[in-house]
């Protein structure tokens, strides 16, 4: 029953392509909140301000569907359509469990290409048996701050992102924090990245950082740069991956050497206060999009490998 079950609300707008519920692991089952769940899920929001001017109308961006809008002038239009409550968007993780256990799911949630957001959990406390509700303010206000200011899409997932979370929960629980403190430590800073609003160019800065933290050492000559460790290192690993890293869908036929300099110029022409110029100097990297969208792919593909391999991590950062 979930009126004595801790859950976790997953902010993402989604469609989901796969048999509910779904078990993610040993008591813990993704699924379609129901109304108790729903209930206070709308209660929260209603009381923090997030989607005020849906919530005039008691409604939220989970009880509806955008769909284009052939009356409008300009292209791109979306309009909202009410959905029936059947159909409605609310997901919720169910689970056993404190706020030690959560924590871990939203660690290892952070690593899935299809990232779950659990932006707000529901902790049941059985001796006094009520419900205490479990957020980071300046993450939850950044994301839904962010869906409320553009038009919310959703994304698709299916049985293969649900499974990643299970597995990678598993492989985060296995690893020895204290031989491989680094692998732990940049985990943590991939969560610390959403403290920061979703459209800084900080959050490339910290994505390169991680990436730089876990497989460099200081650069010796000109011969050992930074870009070279990393443009050697990942197409070393990139081989061990369980996916394929691939190029060709963010950047076409341009070689990977090619597109690490590229980044690496980007880089510094953040770090510097410069404006990207994406149009001559950066245009293989199309856009500001889509460097942050590769470099955010590299870095949970590295995570997620290290937490099966950490001892090479620990090698590789010394060659």
């Amino acid at each position: 029953m979930s009126e004595n079950t801790s859950f976790a609300f997953v902010a993402n707008l989604l469609n989901v392509n796969c048999n509910l519920p779904f078990k993610v692991l040993e008591d813990c089952y993704f699924q379609k909140a129901d109304s108790f769940q729903i209930d206070k899920i709308k209660k929260y929001f209603s009381d923090s301000g997030h989607f005020t001017q849906l919530f005039r109308f008691n409604l939220s961006p989970y009880e509806l569907v955008y769909v284009e809008d052939t009356n409008m002038l300009q292209q791109n239009s979306l309009t909202g359509q009410h959905l029936e409550p059947q159909d409605w968007k609310y997901y919720v993780l169910n689970f056993y469990g404190g706020i030690s256990k959560v924590y871990d799911l939203i660690m290892a949630a952070n690593l899935v290409e299809i990232e779950l957001e659990f932006g707000l959990q529901f902790i049941y406390y059985k001796e006094i048996k009520t419900f205490g509700i479990q957020e980071n303010p300046t993450y939850t206000f950044n994301y839904f701050h962010e869906m409320n200011r553009s038009l919310p899409l959703s994304e698709s997932i299916d049985d293969t992102n649900l499974q990643d979370i299970g597995s990678i929960y598993q492989y985060y629980q296995q690893l020895d924090e204290i031989k491989y403190p680094d692998i732990k430590e940049a985990i943590n800073m991939l969560q610390e990245l959403k403290h920061i609003p979703h459209s800084s160019k900080f959050k490339v800065l910290g994505l390169f950082t991680i990436i730089e933290f876990l497989i460099t050492h200081k650069s010796i000559d000109a011969g050992d740069s930074i870009t070279r460790q990393v443009t050697n290192k990942i197409n070393l690993l990139s081989k061990r991956f369980s996916k394929k890293l691939n190029y060709s869908k963010f950047f076409g036929n341009t070689p990977e050497s090619t597109v690490w300099k590229k980044l690496y110029a980007y880089r510094s022409n953040i770090a510097h206060g410069g404006k990207p110029d994406f149009a001559k100097e950066l245009l293989v990297l199309k856009d500001d999009l889509t460097a942050k969208k590769f470099l955010k792919l590299v870095v949970k593909m590295l995570l997620q490998h290290s937490l099966i391999e950490p001892q090479l991590y620990t090698d590789l950062k010394e060659c």
